[in-house]
């Protein structure tokens, strides 16, 4: 028999959080009967579509407040009316109001993290709230070891680390290196995300001599920060090595064109852009903070440069290069090891783990 399950997220927008509660959704709804519960007018209700096509509820939400007794109430009865079993929850800011949702039900309360959380939630409120959670699943040992600093994890709660998976191509037409070294930095530009960074990094490859074109993939969300590259590249001389190519729906076609991932930014999750990069045999660049060591905890073939620190990521930037030949074979180890850690059926076999 099934179990009943709700994934809970009620942002408005689009972003990282929002499109994984899609995902495991849809990962969960052919073993699992899935109810979503959604916020009226945000970006997940308006997508029917993805939920047309599967066996998945949407169900949509009215609320002013995080804590309200609308919201308490409508969600409640949406727990009652589908005898759910199992709550996934995203977010932080509603959890007052799931706990009192959910306050006398039978059911088995996850909470998922995606993202780092700076203040601590220890107080005597955030326990009572938190202590009808059953399972706190990050997507990193990072966030794992993020969990138990900041949330009131109880005696009778299980932390547990689940990574994201991501659907990889199993076949890749690598790209044999020519007389033009590719780079690529895949991400929203947006101050942090470190296309600044990359760009100048490419100095090195100027002063050296070697022919080099850098692309960034991704649509402009700060026009302020994209007007900072744009000053920068105006006064050096190699603005005509750099393009920027804006959102792509079929990024597959640029990270096989692309011999270098270059991604300087200040943090990350267990980036699905890390993850696409070295499944393409890439050679990762990466700066060394947040979840950026597990890859190389993992196994993968990594650069990991000191953040912040620009003669750093200028060094390892031209040692790759002038190595270029075997670091490609190396990087390109990476592939069938991202297709295993990564895989849709161990993260699906993980929830289903968890799940009363």
């Amino acid at each position: 028999m099934k179990q009943n399950t709700a994934v809970i997220c009620l942002s408005p927008i689009n972003g990282g959080m929002e499109l994984a509660s899609i995902k495991i959704a849809r990962l969960l709804s052919k073993d699992v009967n899935i109810s979503f519960i959604a916020k009226s007018g945000g970006y997940i209700s308006t997508q029917k579509q993805i939920f047309d096509s599967s066996d998945i509820k949407l169900y949509t939400v009215s609320f002013l407040s995080n804590f309200s007794f609308s919201l308490i109430f409508n969600i409640r009865n949406i727990l009652i009316k589908n005898n759910i079993n199992n709550v996934i929850f995203l977010g932080a800011s509603e959890m007052k109001s799931l706990y009192f949702a959910a306050l006398g039900l039978n059911v088995n309360f996850i909470v998922r993290q995606g993202t780092t959380k700076s203040t601590p939630k220890k107080d005597f409120f955030h326990r009572l709230i938190y202590s009808n959670v059953s399972y706190f699943v990050g997507n990193s040992e990072y966030i794992v070891k993020n969990i138990w600093k900041i949330l009131p994890v109880s005696n009778n709660a299980v932390v547990k680390k689940i990574y994201a998976s991501v659907q990889l191509d199993e076949k890749i037409n690598y790209k044999n290196y020519d007389d033009c070294l590719d780079l690529i930095h895949v991400g929203r530009i947006t101050k942090g995300k470190g296309q600044l960074e990359a760009v100048k990094a490419c100095s090195i490859l100027k002063e050296n001599n070697i022919n080099f074109r850098l692309r960034l993939i991704g649509s402009v969300h700060d026009k302020d920060y994209f007007n900072v590259i744009n000053e920068y590249l105006n006064k050096c001389d190699y603005k005509a090595n750099i393009e920027f190519i804006g959102f792509c729906s079929n990024v597959k076609e640029y990270y096989e064109k692309s011999d270098i991932f270059i991604f300087p930014t200040y943090g990350e999750g267990m980036s699905n852009a890390i993850i696409e990069a070295i499944s393409f045999g890439l050679i990762p660049i990466i700066y060394n903070n947040t979840s950026t060591p597990e890859f190389k905890d993992l196994g993968f073939y990594i650069h990991l440069t000191e953040q912040n620190d620009m003669e750093n990521l200028r060094k390892n930037l031209i040692n790759v290069a002038s190595d270029i030949y075997n670091e490609k074979l190396k990087a390109q180890s990476n592939h069938n090891k991202a297709l295993e850690v990564f895989s849709i059926n161990r993260e699906k076999n993980e929830y289903m783990g968890i799940l009363a």
